[in-house]
């Protein structure tokens, strides 16, 4: 039982707290109607987010300077839009899409979850959003978390060893980095932030739909394994 060591749980946010997909399906399709524009928005987002891993990768690797998310998915939307009818969107429609993203809801345990932890434990995130959408999207879903660090904070994204290296620097747990845990839906994620000392809290999360297959399981001994961040709280002694 890691409890009794832990001080700060960090926390993945886009799949682990914040259910993006179902959000978004349903601002576009919104969206749609308000500015009278017909799209396969379903279709839509699954090609716009499609370029999210890919951008990412190539911050990693070095072949891009970083820029950060708000940058990327605008990058992305761009290159995308005459696929779906949509290349006469104007800048304000755009930006309109883009800031969709501001608006996304937690997982329906999510408030809860967090709620229970925030009793005993310092909650951070630990995100590849920027600063601006993380605080946004927070105070929209009313999230407790007692501080923001994302990938801006390293001008690198997750998995590269410097998003959470910095984010345990900043909470001052260099030394400690043990009484650091992640949550989070993804095991690469859990697997870097376990290969720099810190503990890890694994949920399955069907954040692309019902038939993902990907993330369904633990794929190592992670500290915690539940179901939902509500099983994360009661497993962590809240």
């Amino acid at each position: 039982m890691p409890a009794a060591d832990v001080k700060v749980i960090f926390f993945d946010v886009f799949g682990t707290v914040v259910d993006w997909r179902s959000s978004l399906t349903r601002l576009l399709q919104e969206f749609g109607r308000e500015e009278e524009i017909r799209a396969d928005w379903p279709a839509f987002l699954a090609a716009w987010k499609a370029g999210y891993r890919p951008a990412m990768d190539a911050v990693i690797s070095g072949a891009r300077p970083y820029f950060n998310l708000d940058e990327m998915y605008l990058e992305r939307m761009n290159q995308v839009l005459d696929e779906f009818g949509l290349e006469r969107l104007s800048e304000t429609q755009k930006r309109k899409i883009l800031h969709l993203w501001l608006k996304i809801d937690p997982w329906p345990d999510a408030v809860e979850g967090l709620t229970r932890l925030a009793k005993k434990y310092v909650l951070v995130t630990l995100s590849n959003g920027s600063f601006a959408w993380l605080t946004a999207i927070a105070k929209h879903g009313r999230l407790p978390f007692d501080a923001i660090l994302t990938a801006e904070n390293a001008e690198v994204y997750k998995p590269h060893p410097r998003a959470y290296l910095t984010a345990i620097r900043l909470m001052g747990m260099e030394k400690t980095p043990e009484r650091c845990m992640l949550t989070a839906c993804h095991n690469y994620d859990l697997a870097a932030a376990r290969s720099h000392g810190m503990k890890t809290a694994f949920l399955p999360r069907k954040e692309y739909g019902p038939d993902q297959e990907a993330d369904q399981a633990p794929e190592s001994d992670w500290d915690v394994v539940a179901n939902e961040l509500i099983g994360v709280a009661e497993a962590m002694g809240c």
